[in-house]
């Protein structure tokens, strides 16, 4: 299968860089000011430091995580293992996916899946509306699939950056969160900031027709409510010497006890980066960035062997490009 962004040279980034990727993991909306801060630079060295990195593709974009599931929206996800597909049909259906404003990730892979995509949904029945037109119009290179939802979803920042011993920086939203209604403004605020976190609070005033303290107040206001629950990066892993990859875990014996204490064991890796709590033919889903597939093993391994009383086994794939990636729909 293609794996469209294959290996590509590493960029070169030295300690600043990595710090700097760090704080921005962490906040990417941190100002110019608090970052030189932390990285002990000067704010025109940051600014500058930071536009090297979009340049070079190391950082893709900067996005706002907003609760979507507290807008009444569940996250869906559909793998498909393809076959007899030329290079120009599969770059087809990945544009036919980018495309639809209500499909929010794509994962190109390799390994038990060859694509995953995620659909944003408020019911079952919109959910299948875009599934049926996705297979109806590329059924024929299909040759299995499957469906997940997403209960909970768990991200942590990068630790891998410099060795960060400190606890994980983490943004948790789910099923449990309860629901809450947008009015106008607040909703296309967040329509502006979702593939563009750094955007000026000026800018988003224009587009809106208010004043940039009326917008710095709704995003506060946003943000102690948690219905923005964090700023993040894009980034190209390869552009940086690591591969990512994903582990689907398949439970036995399991108890809410149990499962805490492997959450709370896995998000203490420094390579983790994802926790998916799902319901499919699986449980859980684990991603990692690592420097080699074979690292990766390792970690799994090391996983699968210390909590052998509950893991029955774990399926992989490696994922070699994210062609999309919003965390709020289009509606």
């Amino acid at each position: 299968m293609y794996l469209a962004l294959s290996w590509t040279v590493e960029a070169k980034l030295d300690l600043k860089d990595r710090k700097i990727l760090f704080e921005l993991d962490k906040d990417s909306r941190a100002g110019l000011g608090e970052i030189a801060r932390k990285v002990r630079l000067s704010k025109e060295v940051v600014f500058h430091r930071i536009n090297r990195l979009v340049s070079e593709k190391v950082i893709l974009k900067f996005h706002t995580v907003p609760a979507s599931y507290r807008f009444g929206l569940m996250a869906y996800k559909v793998y498909l293992r393809l076959g007899n597909i030329s290079r120009r049909d599969y770059g087809r259906l990945i544009n036919y996916l980018k495309g639809n404003d209500a499909i929010f990730w794509i994962g190109v892979c390799k390994g038990r899946w060859d694509m995953m995509f995620g659909i944003w949904a408020k019911t079952i029945e919109e959910f299948f509306i875009i599934h049926d037109q996705v297979l109806d119009k590329f059924s024929k290179y299909i040759h299995d699939k499957e469906l997940s939802i997403s209960r909970e979803n768990l991200q942590y920042n990068r630790r891998w950056f410099y060795h960060d011993t400190l606890n994980p920086v983490e943004f948790n939203f789910g099923e449990t969160q309860g629901r809450i209604a947008l009015d106008e403004k607040n909703q296309r605020i967040l329509d502006i900031m979702a593939d563009s976190s750094r955007v000026k609070l000026v800018d988003i005033a224009e587009q809106l027709g208010v004043s940039p303290k009326v917008v710095a107040y709704r995003i506060r206001e946003m943000e102690k409510r948690e219905i923005i629950k964090g700023y993040k990066v894009l980034l190209n892993p390869s552009r940086m010497g690591f591969c990512t990859c994903k582990a689907f875990v398949f439970f036995k014996n399991i108890d809410r006890e149990k499962k805490k204490h492997f959450i709370e064991y896995c998000k203490r890796l420094p390579n983790l980066i994802n926790i998916v709590i799902t319901f499919a033919p699986w449980d859980m889903e684990l991603m990692f960035e690592t420097k080699t597939y074979e690292e990766y093993f390792g970690i799994m391994d090391g996983v699968k062997e210390k909590f052998n009383d509950i893991i029955k086994i774990y399926d992989s794939v490696l994922i070699s490009s994210e062609p999309k990636q919003r965390f709020l729909s289009k509606e």
